[in-house]
């Protein structure tokens, strides 16, 4: 294997795959990066079994070939490296790295046991990289930390004919997030993707109105864009039954600026934040009042709202509400509530985000 490349490119491909590498040194292979050179170019993979990622990139190719070095090593290296061009070369289990009058040699791993890149090939949807994130951020944030309860710990990316949905909860809260665009393949599909690997996925995005190509195949999803193929592996188990909560009626709606809200509850969060104190919300007769009380002190603020239905009061995680509300980017938010019932936040004129949540008892 010898091959020339720019430094700025080799460093930018490296930051994609990098991701997968992992960092249980009791199998080192899996803390690799494979680097394979053939006529086309350089390719680089990284597997932790939980997601793997490969992307390719143009190089001068002198010799082919395929090796893997210690994923994390080569990453802090090469990110020191100034970004005119870089030359690597394989020499007796070897990489030599040059670059200017600096040469660098890293010790090879053997890949008899590198774990083979996940094939999926069944194609189930395809969307712009900027909707995917959309997605991502306004329902990952709604999963669970509980370890004992996976399932509750990954997003739901469902397909239902021709509609693309991303549902989260922790059984406290649920995020419902719609695509406006995108096409399917299937007409129906459920994969429960962990939220640390949606998120890492996010984060490999240009984010340039890129399409996304998604396969399935082998409990896996592919997420196909540009030269990268990032997979992840899914969460077994059967997501839980959403649709029963998410349209309930409930009698008392208010509609107010979303920005207005914001702020009400993140004065409110402050004076609450010693013990988690949870904010009251009571409207009656097209006014709401947002009131919290802690050791610290006392806190309320008073709105005029559209308001419709009987007056109302419930107790809230302020958290919980801003989580929300910061993903949102509708103007005027709508928020439905009925005592001890599930609330319901969405975009005043929009049924494609909506997100429930629990009261709290006061």
């Amino acid at each position: 294997m010898h091959f020339l490349i720019k430094g700025s490119e080799l460093v930018a491909s490296v930051g994609v795959v990098e991701k997968a590498i992992s960092t249980n040194s009791q199998t080192p292979v899996l803390e690799g990066l494979q680097l394979s050179v053939d006529q086309e170019g350089l390719t680089l993979t990284a597997n932790d079994l939980q997601m793997a990622i490969q992307t390719r990139v143009a190089c001068t190719v002198i010799e082919t070939g395929e090796h893997i070095v210690n994923g994390r090593l080569f990453s802090e290296l090469v990110r020191k490296l100034p970004t005119e061009d870089v030359t690597i070369e394989w020499n007796q289990d070897q990489i030599l790295i040059r670059s200017g009058t600096m040469e660098f040699s890293l010790n090879t791993i053997t890949s008899d046991d590198f774990p083979e890149f996940p094939s999926c090939t069944q194609k189930v949807m395809s969307l712009t990289d900027y909707e995917l994130l959309r997605l991502i951020r306004n329902s990952s944030f709604a999963t669970s930390n509980d370890d004992h309860q996976p399932i509750f710990s990954g997003v739901l990316m469902e397909i239902k004919g021709k509609h693309i949905n991303f549902v989260a909860t922790d059984s406290n809260r649920l995020a419902f997030v719609q695509a406006e665009t995108g096409t399917t393949f299937v007409d129906i599909g459920s994969y429960v993707i962990p939220k640390i690997n949606l998120v890492e996925l996010g984060r490999c995005l240009p984010v340039n109105e890129t399409i996304v190509n998604v396969f399935t195949g082998n409990n896996q999803l592919a997420f196909q864009f540009d030269n990268t193929i990032f997979t992840t592996r899914l969460i077994d188990g059967r997501f839980p039954n959403y649709q029963s909560v998410l349209f309930k009626e409930q009698k008392t709606k208010l509609r107010m600026k979303r920005t207005q809200l914001i702020q009400a509850l993140e004065r409110a969060a402050i004076v609450g934040r010693v013990d988690s104190a949870p904010v009251l919300l009571h409207v009656t007769e097209g006014v709401l009042e947002i009131g919290t009380t802690s050791k610290l002190g006392k806190s309320l603020e008073q709105y005029n709202v559209q308001h419709d239905g009987p007056s109302e009061q419930a107790a809230y995680s302020p958290k919980f509400m801003l989580d929300m509300l910061k993903t949102m980017d509708a103007d005027e938010v709508e928020f439905r509530f009925e005592g001890s019932r599930q609330a319901l936040i969405k975009g005043a004129d929009s049924e494609n985000h909506l997100y429930i949540l629990m009261p709290i008892r006061i």
